[in-house]
């Protein structure tokens, strides 16, 4: 049964940020490290270097459409990605 966007919501608040993306942003590397605990945990949080807030939901986005994972939300510099369900 997958879950609604409220309980993943809720999931997301208890959960520490466990990727840091550094200065050089988006890399292959920083993908597959997320990739990796998606498939491990179902979800990630990622902490995004400090950016404005329309950067960062960009770079959510993108991050989000690399990883094949599903966008939950976006709390400050904070993103969190959940396993995709196809």
């Amino acid at each position: 049964m997958d879950k609604t966007m409220k309980e993943k919501k809720s999931i997301a608040g208890k959960l520490e940020a466990t990727v840091r993306m550094g200065k050089a942003g988006i890399t292959a590397a920083l993908v597959e490290e997320i990739k990796g605990q998606i498939k491990k945990k179902g979800m990630v949080k990622v902490k995004l270097l400090g950016s404005r807030r329309e950067e960062t939901k960009q770079l959510a986005a993108e991050l989000a459409e690399l990883c094949g994972a599903e966008l939950v939300e976006v709390r400050g510099n904070t993103v969190s990605l959940w396993k995709k369900t196809e």
